[in-house]
């Protein structure tokens, strides 16, 4: 018995003597012998060698896991084992993803590691967290479009994409901001300002009234994909990022010179691809998109060029914007009420010295009242009537809407450093947005242009193996040009006169208001990631901005208003502010693939100051997140807020109804909660369901004020808004050319309304309850043929009374259903003929106007009928 427990004690200490052993074995030990059996072309055992500390628990750290793998990829290389050698790599850059090849490295390694990497970089977004991670992973809500789906889907201009996604509601007016798109049931009054615009991680929102005009003017020939974040993302990209990010990343040198050949070092090469569209339909529209691009080596340059010209929809046949003033315009009983005023003995004494016999006024039998006569009602419609047919300086009324666009962008980079400059101008009129009875509707009197310039300095640099750093600089400015304008008719029936005005024989009138606005922008923002071991890493981020911002509007009644334009009289301090915003954000994320769970928790402070003496001073917005994914499901828990800085339009800016500026307005809150699950039965196949749940608060209004006796009103924060909603995906491929893709939105939107000091939730006006869009896609003829049909079912969208579109004189804007398609033909490996429809059914159907939409703007606008365009898609290149 003693000797049986000797040998089992022996046993042991032997086991463990040699577990210990072969421990020691798979740290730095086993990746020099693995080398050395690599170098002396023993693949096989350098392979076993290295799986078994792999699969040891604790037998590699993490860098030694790394070269572990490295190891691995390059000796199934040596024995031809490509598929092998790119798993490996895969599971090494998702350990890695800034690895980088040491130049003793075989050729046919540092080509295969490039190769996996682009294909792994179509899977990455660094829109969420401003660093690479996975789509499917990464905690946000997600929708991607690619330059393959806009090609196939044949759109002609950026903002198309947005009608086949789930989330939004768009109002697409034509007129001063051509298209006001509502992400997640938030309604605004006029523009795309609560969603943060992105062109490769620059800032497009025009900076002085933070809108985002997505209009035609963005080139498609150098989009590599559009993403956008649904959900609030203050806590890395700070104010504005309110409801959504939309990130428009264009082509670099990889996109455009892809590695088809794996065994092909393109290094030696010098490259160069032209692509393009061109394209013509009716309305008049016509447009070229041009991108030229050359790489070689690790010099890469782009220049992208687009011109876009149309004419909106002809309006011109439709009561509120055909120019006419009949007599079943206004009826007398409009002028009844508009010119009734209360009894006064001042305001009778004041009539009498315009009108001594009493031939157009009188006092009703209560004596509360001074009422026109019949003769006062007939003459002021006469007068009306006749000095609108006049029109303005003989320029004609006649209702225009023509659209010039144009953009210009150029790219270099230079290894870790890109340069990147931007410069768009949009000139579209603006007619639509208004009713032809107050405001003229041909463009040459009410037109809206907008001019903005960037230049951008890039650096990234992987300054060690575990540490990472980024530089981002950029200086943007943006103003109006000569042509932004609004022409305004003051007559009788619509208010522009008063009843005083009429006995002092004050005749109808058109009169001019041009526009001037001109901001500029400093910012620079670095950031650090450090990965601390293969589960865990930080981001961190410093951010400051330094901006000259005009604050009202400088007009002028004539076409020169930067020279000739005045500001509103008793502007205290001057018209330019110095505004200054500091922010520090940082993010921790844990990876734990065995459980395939990740964790994630993040902030950002910002501070703000204007002029030294106001601003919003100093907010604080977290974002806590949990994914699980464990086998085809993924989870994930999102809680995050957010805050939106007022524009200095909305801070500065006054108008005739506006007279006091408020510069210290609250930042709008919101805090959101959001669950999402997605399943994917297949690959390429999915289904997501995501819901959301965000509380708004200190939402932008109008307060009645009194000023030194006068009554007006002023911006203040004072409203709260509840929005829930759930949104769903799903695409599917039949077979590898025959691909569906459908999403639906369901949406409850509430706003806080005090009437009378009593507070009640009504429904939040212009958003449909529910939307969906589907659509296939056929690739056939061995891929020389694509065809693409897609279709938009929009719900009714309630407006009236008790919505919060309470001045509108409808109830809804009717729902419609919509097919749109494509047809695209490879003549050549290099052109392709495409001719694409929207609106095929050619149905009539509204979208509704902005602002108010009580009639002075428009409370609906009739959207084009049946649009075809043929084009013509070049891609030439070596």
């Amino acid at each position: 018995m003693v000797k049986k427990l000797h040998i089992v004690l022996l046993l042991i200490i032997v086991s463990t003597a040699y577990n210990r052993v072969f421990a020691q074995e798979c740290g730095i030990t086993s990746i020099n012998d693995a080398e050395g059996l690599y170098n002396v072309g023993k693949f096989n055992e350098s392979i076993s060698r290295l799986n078994y500390c792999l699969n040891s628990k604790g037998g590699l750290n993490y860098d030694e896991k790394v070269q572990a793998y490295r190891l691995i990829a390059m000796s199934y290389l040596a024995m031809d084992s490509t598929a092998n050698a790119s798993d490996v790599i895969q599971k090494m850059l998702s350990l890695k993803s800034n690895f980088e090849v040491d130049a003793r490295d075989p050729d046919r390694f540092r080509m295969q590691v490039n190769f996996i990497r682009t294909q792994m970089q179509a899977n990455l977004t660094s829109s969420v967290s401003k660093k690479a991670e996975s789509i499917d992973h990464a905690p946000a809500t997600i929708n991607i479009i690619t330059a393959q789906d806009i090609l196939d889907r044949g759109y002609t201009d950026i903002e198309q994409l947005f009608h086949d996604l789930p989330g939004f509601d768009i109002s697409r007016t034509s007129g001063l901001t051509y298209s006001a798109m509502f992400q997640r049931g938030y309604r605004t009054a006029a523009n795309t300002d609560r969603t943060l615009l992105l062109v490769d991680g620059v800032e497009d929102n025009e900076m002085w009234s933070n809108a985002a005009f997505i209009t035609r003017q963005y080139p498609l020939s150098n989009i590599k994909r559009v993403e956008v974040i649904y959900g609030p993302a203050s806590t890395i990209y700070g104010a504005n990022a309110f409801v959504g990010v939309i990130n428009i990343i264009t082509k670099n040198g990889d996109d455009y010179f892809k590695q088809e050949n794996t065994r092909e070092d393109l290094t030696k090469l010098t490259q160069y691809k032209v692509t393009g569209q061109f394209g013509a339909g009716n309305m008049n529209s016509k447009y070229g998109d041009v991108t030229v691009a050359v790489k070689k080596r690790d010099l890469f340059f782009s220049v992208t060029g687009r011109l876009y010209h149309a004419d909106d929809t002809d309006l011109s046949s439709y009561p509120d914007w055909d120019s006419k003033w009949t007599a079943s315009e206004f009826g007398p009983n409009r002028y009844q009420n508009v010119f009734t005023q209360p009894y006064s003995q001042k305001t009778a004494d004041l009539y009498k010295t315009y009108d001594p016999t009493g031939k157009y006024y009188t006092v009703n039998n209560a004596g509360t009242q001074i009422v026109p006569t019949a003769a006062a009602i007939s003459r002021a419609d006469s007068l009306d009537q006749a000095n609108y047919k006049k029109g303005y300086n003989g320029i004609s009324t006649a209702f225009s809407d023509p659209v010039r666009d144009g953009f210009i962008s150029a790219k270099l980079q230079m290894g870790d450093f890109k340069i990147g400059l931007e410069y768009q101008r949009w000139s579209e009129g603006a007619s639509p947005d208004y009713n032809d009875k107050y405001y003229a509707v041909s463009s040459a009197l009410t037109n809206w242009e907008v001019r903005q310039k960037f230049l951008y300095v890039r650096y990234d640099r992987n300054l060690s193996e575990r540490l990472s750093f980024s530089d981002f600089t950029y200086f943007r400015t943006s103003d109006f040009g000569q042509n932004s304008v609004t022409t305004r008719y003051y007559g009788y029936a619509n208010a522009g006169l008063g009843f005083q005005d009429f006995l002092a024989g004050t005749t109808p009138y058109f009169k001019s208001n041009y526009f001037s606005e001109q901001s500029q922008q400093f910012r620079t923002e670095n950031r650090v990631n450090y990965v601390i071991n293969e589960k865990t890493d930080i981001n961190l981020g410093v951010e400051l901005r330094n901006g000259l911002f005009q604050g009202d509007y400088v007009n002028s009644a004539v076409a020169d208003p930067i020279n000739t334009g005045v500001t509103a009289a008793g502007i205290k301090g001057g018209n330019y502010y110095s505004i200054f915003d500091a922010g520090v954000y940082g993010q921790a994320s844990y990876q734990d693939r065995p459980r395939k769970l990740n964790l994630s928790a993040g902030g950002r402070m910002d501070h703000n100051q204007i002029n030294g003496k106001y601003g919003y001073g100093t907010v604080f917005n977290p974002r806590l997140s949990a994914v699980y994914y464990p086998g085809k499901f993924v989870f994930k828990a999102i809680y995050s807020e957010a805050f939106l800085d007022a524009s200095v339009y909305n801070k500065f800016a006054t108008s005739s109804a506006r007279l006091v500026n408020n510069p210290t307005l609250t930042p709008e809150r919101v805090k959101n909660l959001e669950f999402t699950a997605r399943f994917t039965p297949f690959v390429k196949s999915y289904i997501e369901v995501a819901y959301y749940n965000a509380r708004y608060s200190n939402i932008l209004g109008t307060v009645n004020v009194d000023t030194l006796g006068v009554k007006t009103t002023q911006y203040q924060a004072i409203g709260k808004s509840h929005i829930q909603g759930v949104q769903v995906t799903a695409e599917h491929y039949i077979t590898s050319h025959i691909s569906l893709y459908a999403n639906c939105t369901f949406t409850d939107p509430k706003s806080q309304v005090t009437t009378n000091g009593e507070s009640k939730l009504v429904r939040i006006g212009d958003i449909s309850s529910f939307s969906s869009n589907a659509g296939v896609n056929w690739r056939t003829l061995h891929d020389k043929l694509n065809l693409n049909l897609r279709a938009n079912f929009v719900g009714d969208k309630p407006v009236g009374v008790n919505t919060t579109i309470s001045g509108s004189p409808y109830t809804e804007t009717p729902g419609y259903t919509l097919l749109s398609g494509a047809a695209s033909y490879a003549i050549t490996k290099m052109l392709t003929f495409q001719c694409s429809s929207t609106n095929i059914g050619n149905i009539l159907y509204y979208s509704p106007g902005v602002r108010a939409a009580s009639g002075v703007q428009s409370s609906r606008v009739p959207q084009p009928g049946r649009i075809v365009f043929l084009k013509l898609i070049a891609n030439l290149g070596n």
